[in-house]
């Protein structure tokens, strides 16, 4: 139980039904009380696993329990005799509701399929499909369109086109908490406004601080979407389908009263200042009569400070666009790097604001290789284009210098000397200066080969000669060359993605 992701969650269902999963059981009831301390108080307790209820308070300690999820009763509407009226009942009553639907490309074009209604204690789930027009003209077109029932919707523009060119409905009196998301984005940075919208999910996990395991129902319901876009007209609905209809409508109350506070906390700072403008100074000022002077008080002035804090503070932390819009994170769930390695078989590598993709076995052999030479390890990515002309002279070179001491004993100096100039004769593409110049240290290298053989008579006869004998001396000719690169010497040694890899 991660005491900070579950504390603000919790909080944000109190008095509500919630299943506690403990070591010794499984628990239901109404949440009372939520301690920091990990501390979770229900009461009208009932045991899952007997059946039984317990009377009193619950208190449960958090190192008991092993995972927490909210219960959220329901009420299916899908004919007009007995529950309908009953709910119509219920829901003129409030001043304040969400509103939640679930269709088919809901718009003009498309299909309403379900419309969820959530208040403080209950939640709706009306079946449009079934009920049809009926359902606005017996009550729910009177809500829908009243000016002193709040409708709390995530971006009403796809409601509200199909509800005024379906059913000829206007729907009126509506707090967006994705519009609220932008302006409390505009307050927080000064004045600036952000690249893109957030939806339901990001504005739940950036706002009410709920862990993503909360929002699992959501990440569900668009899976079953891509998968099937007309699952919402299977009849009957299966129960986790309807709890996901019943949590969407319920999280938009606790979102609207959390953005509420964060737009208002300017307000409330200023209103804090009013209240000890006079009784915290001096009464000299004040002179027993009422003041005159309506100039803008030195605490109200403060607001511009305010605003040009944050702006300043918002152009460290954000990256601007092209159109002046400033870039914020997307909140969502993150999934870890071995994670995304198990079900992809891949391991994502950023080096220099490119993204590689690597093969597990590669980046094992990548460790290995690290393990081993670390000081080819940092190799730069982009090298500088190499002739081949330059890359078949060093490698010719330095085989001649093997075979000749191999066959030292065996091949005369002027046959080899031979052998070696029409190997070289063969690439019509080296220039002269070139051939003359490895002629030349073909020579020497004989030379000093008859020394070291009648030096030293110990050395072995035979040498063998691996690919990368071969390719890292030339890496020790090629590397020196290239300019310091300070990014390169800062990456860790098992990033070093193939030179082929685009």
């Amino acid at each position: 139980m991660d005491p900070s992701s579950d504390y603000h969650f919790l909080n944000q269902i109190l008095w509500r039904r919630v299943k506690l999963t403990l070591v010794c059981g499984i628990f239901e009831g109404v949440l009372q009380h939520v301690d920091p301390n990990k501390i979770v108080v229900l009461k009208k307790v009932k045991n899952v696993e007997t059946g039984r209820s317990v009377p009193g308070v619950k208190m449960f300690f958090g190192h008991e329990i092993v995972n927490e999820e909210e219960e959220v009763t329901y009420t299916v509407i899908d004919q007009f005799q007995q529950k309908f009226g009953a709910a119509m009942l219920h829901i003129k009553k409030q001043s304040v509701l969400s509103v939640a639907t679930e269709g088919a490309n809901v718009c003009r074009h498309g299909k309403l399929c379900w419309l969820q209604v959530a208040t403080n204690s209950r939640v709706y789930l009306f079946d449009i499909f079934l009920l049809g027009s009926r359902a606005f003209n017996n009550g729910l077109q009177m809500v829908l369109e009243d000016k002193r029932i709040l409708k709390v919707i995530h971006d009403c523009r796809w409601l509200s086109d199909c509800l005024s060119h379906q059913y000829g409905i206007l729907l009126n009196n509506v707090f967006d908490t994705q519009v609220a998301d932008v302006l409390q984005f505009s307050m927080e940075t000064g004045g600036f406004l952000p690249n893109c919208i957030s939806s339901l999910q990001e504005s739940l996990i950036r706002h009410l601080k709920i862990a993503p395991k909360y929002l699992s129902f959501l990440e569900e319901r668009q899976k079953l979407i891509q998968e099937n876009p007309e699952v919402w007209f299977t009849r009957p609905l299966s129960p986790p389908l309807l709890k996901i209809l019943a949590l969407e409508a319920t999280y938009l109350l606790p979102l609207r009263l959390v953005l509420l506070d964060e737009m208002m906390s300017d307000l409330t700072t200023l209103v804090d200042g009013y209240l000890n403008t006079y009784r915290e100074g001096s009464a000299d000022r004040l002179g027993g009569t009422e003041p005159t002077c309506m100039e803008l008080p030195e605490e109200l002035l403060q607001l511009q400070d305010f605003q040009k804090q944050r702006r300043e503070r918002a152009a460290k932390e954000y990256r601007v666009n092209a159109q002046g819009l400033l870039i914020r994170t997307i909140a969502h769930p993150k999934k870890s790097v071995p994670e995304t390695a198990g079900k992809q078989g891949k391991v994502g590598v950023s080096l220099l604001g490119k993204n590689f993709a690597l093969d597990e076995n590669h980046h094992v052999n990548l460790l290995k290789e690290g393990s081993k030479n670390k000081q080819f390890s940092t190799e730069p990515q982009h090298l500088p284009p190499i002739k081949e002309d330059t890359i078949e002279d060093s490698i010719n070179k330095l085989i001649c210098r093997e075979s000749e001491r191999l066959e030292d004993k065996r091949i005369a100096q002027k046959e080899h000397s031979k052998i070696c100039k029409r190997e070289f004769q063969t690439n019509l593409s080296l220039k002269e200066e070139i051939e003359q110049l490895l002629m030349v240290q073909n020579q020497e290298d004989l030379k000093c080969t008859k020394q070291d053989a009648s030096v030293s008579p110990s050395l072995p006869q035979e040498i063998r000669v691996s690919p990368s004998d071969t390719f890292h001396p030339f890496r020790k000719a090629v590397l020196p060359t290239l300019p310091p690169c300070p990014a390169l010497e800062k990456t860790d040694s098992w990033i070093n993605p193939s030179p082929d890899l685009s």
